[in-house]
């Protein structure tokens, strides 16, 4: 059973192992996750069996943008736009869906704050975005345009990106 709820600050270091396996090493700085944690309802955390399994986070934007993986968190009370920020799922439980259940626990959250947009980036040649592109197409997400030169991490870009989008229905 899945069980979806808010994260908190004594989830910093397991959603840090989620990231490094996720994206092939790679993962947010503690200061970061914390600041994004403490300013926002809007990240949340997946269990299985107790375990974290994964995660989601999301802000929300006054317009379409792409923000680099590493930033000051963003949010704009009226903003129009809801932007999947981070999420994450251990390799061992993507075939329990734990991915879809954060993605519809994050549109019923954003669709009860009254946005009418999501908007996820992604890439092609990681096995992350490969994981997220069939969340994508398997949820009508539209791409929307191609990011040529995208910051991944402080002065790190890649350059297969793309900005895709959802229009909610009410």
């Amino acid at each position: 059973m899945i069980k979806v709820r808010t994260a908190n600050l004594l989830d910093i270091s397991e959603i840090q192992r989620i990231e490094k396996e996720y994206y092939n090493g790679f993962n947010c700085p503690y200061e970061t996750l914390k600041n994004w944690i403490e300013k926002s309802e809007n990240f949340i955390v997946a269990e299985v069996d107790k375990e974290i399994a994964g995660f989601v986070f999301f802000e929300y934007l006054s317009e379409i943008k792409d923000l680099p993986f590493v930033h000051e968190f963003e949010y704009f009370k009226d903003g129009k736009f809801a932007y999947i920020s981070e999420i994450g799922v251990l390799k061992k439980f993507q075939d329990f869906e734990v991915l879809q259940k954060l993605f519809e626990f994050a549109v019923s959250k954003i669709k009860i704050d009254g946005k009418k947009v999501v908007i996820w980036l992604t890439g092609e040649k990681m096995k992350h975005d490969k994981i997220e592109k069939k969340l994508l197409i398997k949820n009508n997400f539209e791409e929307f345009k191609k990011v040529t030169s995208w910051e991944c991490f402080p002065g790190v870009f890649v350059h297969d990106h793309a900005l895709w989008i959802k229009k909610l229905s009410p």
